[in-house]
C-alpha cells in the first residue's frame, strides 16, 4: 500500500513538473508594470492567469516591492502542497518566470513584506516542532548582490507597512476560543520591539490579515470565519479607526482573504479560491466617510 501511495505521488509530482517545464518554455514576454497585465476595473478579475495564478496550484499573498520590479506571491505545490514563496522580478525590461526564492526554502513560508524603503524582506517562517529554530517573521536585508539571510524579527501572523514606514500586523492572544486582533508594530533594527493593538468594530468577528493603504488612511483585513470577508475600516480626523465596511456588499467575493494593496494605491489584490484576484482601488476610494457622504 505504501509503494502504491508513493508511486502515485510521484506520478503526481513528475506531472506537474512536465506541466511547469511546458509553461516555462512558453513563458510570454511581459513588460510593463504589473507583469504586463491589463489593469482591473471595478469588477474583479483574476491576476495573471497562467502566470502567477495556475490552474490547480494554491497561489496567494502577492506583494510588489516598492518600486514595482518585484513580485513575490505564495505558492502551495503538489503532491504535498507545501507553501514556499516565489518570486518574479524585471531583467533587462523582461519580467522573469516565477521562481521559488531560495533564502526561503525549508520551512513553511508565507506572507511576504516589502519595507517602505524597499531595503528589507519580511516574510513568516514556520517551523517544525522537532526544528531548533523559532517560527514567526524573519528580515533579510537587500545588498549588492540579494537578500541577505534571514534573521529572527518577532512574531507576527501577517504585517503590512504604509509609506512612512508604520508597520501593522496580525496576532493571536492564546485561549479558549484563541483572540485574534490586529496592532502596529514597532521595527527597529531588524527587529519587532513593540505592538500597540488596533481598536476596531469587533462585532465582525475575529480580524486576521491585515493591509494597510500606502497612505495610511485606511486598513483592509478578513474575518477568521467558515467563509471569510474582507472590510476596510478608515481613519478619523481624530486618528481613531470607524467602524468597519463589509466590502462584499460592494462587488467582492463572499471567500475572500489575504488582501494587499499595489506600493502606488491603485489595485487591490486579494486571494480567492485558490487564485489572485485584483480590482481597481476605487472601490475602496468611494467608500470614504467624505464620499459616502457625497453620494447620499
Amino acid at each position: 500500500m505504501k509503494s502504491k501511495t508513493l508511486f502515485i505521488r510521484i506520478l503526481v509530482f513528475s506531472i506537474f513538473v512536465l506541466n511547469c517545464r511546458t509553461q516555462q518554455d512558453d513563458f510570454p514576454k511581459l513588460t510593463g508594470p504589473y507583469l504586463g497585465q491589463k489593469p482591473p476595473g471595478m469588477a474583479p478579475d483574476i491576476f495573471a492567469p497562467g502566470i502567477v495564478s495556475l490552474k490547480g496550484i494554491h497561489d496567494f499573498k502577492g506583494a510588489f516591492s516598492i518600486d514595482g520590479k518585484e513580485y513575490y506571491f505564495c505558492r502551495r505545490l503538489p503532491p504535498d502542497y507545501k507553501q514556499a514563496l516565489y518570486f518574479m522580478k524585471v531583467d533587462k525590461k523582461l519580467w522573469t518566470e516565477p521562481a521559488p526564492l531560495k533564502i526561503t526554502e525549508g520551512p513553511r513560508t508565507g506572507h511576504p513584506c516589502i519595507t517602505h524603503d524597499n531595503k528589507c524582506l519580511l516574510f513568516y517562517w514556520r517551523f517544525n516542532q522537532d526544528q531548533s529554530q523559532q517560527s514567526g517573521y524573519y528580515a533579510s536585508a537587500r545588498t549588492d548582490t540579494g537578500w541577505s539571510a534571514p534573521q529572527y524579527a518577532g512574531q507576527a501572523l501577517v504585517v503590512t507597512t504604509d509609506r512612512s514606514g508604520s508597520l501593522y500586523g496580525n496576532e493571536i492572544v492564546n485561549g479558549s476560543p484563541p483572540e485574534f486582533y490586529l496592532n502596529k508594530i514597532t521595527f527597529k533594527d531588524g527587529l519587532f520591539t513593540d505592538h500597540k493593538r488596533l481598536y476596531i468594530d469587533m462585532h465582525y468577528g475575529k480580524q486576521t490579515h491585515p493591509c494597510i493603504a500606502p497612505d495610511g488612511s485606511y486598513i483592509v483585513f478578513d474575518i477568521q470565519h467558515e467563509n471569510s470577508k474582507l472590510f476596510v475600516s478608515f481613519k478619523d480626523e481624530k486618528n481613531q479607526w470607524e467602524k468597519a465596511v463589509d466590502l462584499t456588499r460592494y462587488g467582492l467575493q463572499e471567500g475572500a482573504r489575504n488582501a494587499s494593496i499595489s506600493p502606488d494605491g491603485r489595485y487591490l489584490f486579494y486571494g480567492y479560491k485558490g487564485d489572485i484576484w485584483w480590482v481597481n482601488a476605487k472601490i475602496i476610494e468611494k467608500l470614504r466617510p467624505n464620499q459616502r457622504e457625497k453620494s447620499n
